[in-house]
């Protein structure tokens, strides 16, 4: 531990004003300052401790799926699939009247962002009904056989990244290049579509509301069978129903005209994703270089701040800053490795599962986001990570530190790590009516756990924490 204090007004002040907007600490102002008080400011550096755990679940409420298999030498195999229930607008009818009362044919639609893994491996998609009203248990750990019947396989096909239809414009860049939606369709029994346009019919109070249609259709499972070699992100999934209906032209000539209709995945029903995953013990090993993080996995990284010793050391002084920097190595250079997550999420152990449950934001007292380089936002470029360093940072914790020092001080401070996405919106800190990007702001609207495949190794030789903490001192004139 090296303790190297300054003393003058000037360091003083410069070590207050690098403490965050949010730190609840009385500061003084220079212009007050009589000149017989001065401020002592100390810089102390700290040891980590960092550990691999690994979760006994993943909270993984989602409005996404993540479908399909995927080894990695290094992180081991995942599979990945889920039960979703499809939101029913309240007193459902069919748009049009199907031709002599017949359904044509049904499918399940499914649109992808992207994918993990091998775009051409071949992967079979199979779609078995759910039978059991599913519940709000948002951890990866269910049984599917526990809601499906798996006695009862409604469908099967062959599918693989490369073959899905362009589906639609994700984004562009600022380069010009255009990524892409991509989705397939599985045939699915005509006589389900029956079923349900039959019940509309005869029985129209099924579809008042969603609690009477559940019951009347629970849901389906969409799992693989054989393929390894690619996890689908399923960003929309849709059961459609076509039928044709007559129509009169204009001439009086009586025609058949195509129609669709049907229920989609949404937000306001539940969907449950599974995740398996299996040879990551090694990855809980205590290495000497590294800590581990892996999704959707549930293993994490664990930091120990050694809150004992630095109350010791700080008695007395208010803590003014808490930088704190995650390195990490390079990725593997094998085909299809892992990426890192997008963003790190750095909180209290013993506050996670709340966290989520809850759907908070990072509030830079008890949870804190990772920016690039440390900057005192999140930015725009949607990461949380310098990807030319391998940095991922967290401008200033102290505000957890100085918390835990009044409320635990006999108790080391443990945090984990954890990765997660983060949505954002932006306002303008201008009154121009000119647009000027430097005068944004991006602030967090939503924070989930980030449920792709991905893969971190943290260094170790890193692990250092430096306390900019002062002291307010008052000299008595002779």
């Amino acid at each position: 531990m090296n303790i190297k204090p300054f003393v003058g007004i000037c360091a003083g002040v410069a070590g207050i004003f690098l403490s965050s907007c949010n730190d609840a600490i009385n500061q003084v102002g220079p212009s007050i300052l009589p000149d017989e008080d001065r401020i002592t400011v100390y810089a102390d550096t700290f040891q980590l401790t960092a550990s691999t755990v690994k979760l006994d679940s993943v909270f993984a409420k989602t409005a996404y799926g993540y479908l399909g298999e995927f080894y990695d030498p290094l992180y081991g195999r995942l599979k990945s699939d889920y039960l979703c229930q499809f939101y029913c607008q309240e007193n459902f009818q069919f748009s049009r009247t199907p031709y002599e009362g017949k359904i044509d044919s049904v499918f399940l639609y499914l649109e992808y962002s992207g994918w993990t893994g091998d775009a051409y491996t071949p992967m079979e998609v199979q779609i078995y009904p759910v039978t059991k009203q599913l519940n709000k248990i948002y951890y990866a750990n269910i049984q599917a056989s526990d809601y499906s019947d798996m006695q009862n396989r409604l469908a099967s096909q062959v599918v693989s990244a490369s073959n899905g239809i362009i589906s639609g414009i994700q984004s562009i860049s600022t380069a010009g290049d255009t990524s892409y939606y991509h989705s397939f369709e599985i045939r699915l029994p005509v006589e389900l579509g029956q079923k349900i346009y039959d019940e509309t019919q005869q029985n129209p109070s099924t579809f008042r509301n969603q609690e009477t249609f559940n019951q009347f259709f629970p849901g389906l499972y969409v799992t693989t069978g054989y393929g390894s070699g690619t996890v689908f992100h399923v960003e929309d999934t849709r059961m459609m129903i076509r039928y044709r209906y007559a129509e009169t032209s204009s001439t009086g000539v009586d025609s058949l005209v195509s129609a669709v209709d049907g229920f989609r995945l949404t937000k306001d029903v539940i969907q449950l994703n599974r995740f398996e995953n299996t040879d990551t013990e090694q990855l809980l090993e205590d290495h000497a270089d590294c800590t581990y993080l892996k999704t959707p996995a549930g293993i994490f990284t664990r930091l120990v701040i050694p809150a004992r010793e630095i109350r010791e050391v700080i008695q007395g002084r208010m803590i003014n800053n808490l930088p704190l920097e995650l390195k990490y190595l390079p990725q593997e250079e094998w085909l299809y490795a892992l990426a890192p997550p997008s963003h790190l999420l750095l909180l209290p152990e013993d506050s996670l599962r709340s966290f989520f449950e809850n759907s908070n934001i990072e509030n830079s007292v008890f949870s804190y986001i990772s920016t690039p380089d440390g900057v005192s936002s999140p930015t725009a470029s949607g990461q949380g990570y310098n990807p030319t360093t391998r940095t991922y940072s967290f401008r200033n914790i102290a505000n957890l530190l100085s918390y835990h020092l009044a409320t635990s001080p006999d108790e080391d401070l443990r945090m984990l790590v954890v990765p997660v996405n983060r949505i954002c919106q932006t306002y303008s800190n201008s009154s121009s009516y000119y647009y000027d990007s430097s005068s944004t702001t991006y602030y967090t609207t939503a924070i989930s756990p980030y449920l792709a495949p991905s893969g971190l190794k943290l260094r170790k030789d890193n692990m250092q924490i430096v306390i900019l903490s002062s002291r307010f001192t008052n000299k008595v004139k002779e």
